[in-house]
């Protein structure tokens, strides 16, 4: 799926993509969106029975503290896909983090060129602000995922 680019004003163009969100103990995909503007990325839950966003999570740009890209966090087996992990600090606490997978359109890729350029966006983005973001290539680690508070 690619990535889609809208520009709302000069100042503000807005990156949109479609991911999938490892978010329970199941590892059921949720759909997520993940926008960026020039100072905040959304994470945002998508319901696509109902063609609806349900809940959303604005972050500044600011509050990004890392990236890391590597193999899904799995119990048993390999791995079958490169996830994005986004470390970011909420409230000035750190150690909250949103995993993603991309959508894949061929079963033989495992997105994790996808992710690469996701990231870079992000950095580039951080980088217009002053400001740079580590992009971590590594297996990740499996950690039970930070509560968040969302906006309706």
């Amino acid at each position: 799926m690619p990535i889609r680019c809208s520009c709302i004003t000069k100042q503000l163009c807005i990156f949109a993509y479609l991911f999938y969100s490892l978010i329970d103990a199941t590892h059921k995909d949720v759909d997520v969106l993940l926008l960026l503007s020039n100072s905040s990325y959304y994470v945002a839950y998508y319901d696509d029975e109902v063609d609806k966003v349900n809940q959303y999570q604005r972050l500044s740009l600011e509050a990004l503290e890392k990236i890391e890209i590597g193999p899904e966090p799995t119990l048993f087996g390999k791995p079958k896909f490169s996830c994005m992990r986004l470390h970011y600090k909420y409230n000035e606490t750190s150690g909250y983090f949103h995993t993603l997978r991309a959508v894949m359109r061929n079963p033989e890729e495992d997105g994790k060129d996808t992710l690469q350029c996701i990231a870079e966006m992000l950095r580039i983005t951080k980088q217009a602000m002053g400001l740079d973001v580590p992009i971590i290539e590594k297996k990740l680690e499996s950690w039970c995922h930070a509560v968040c508070s969302f906006n309706n």
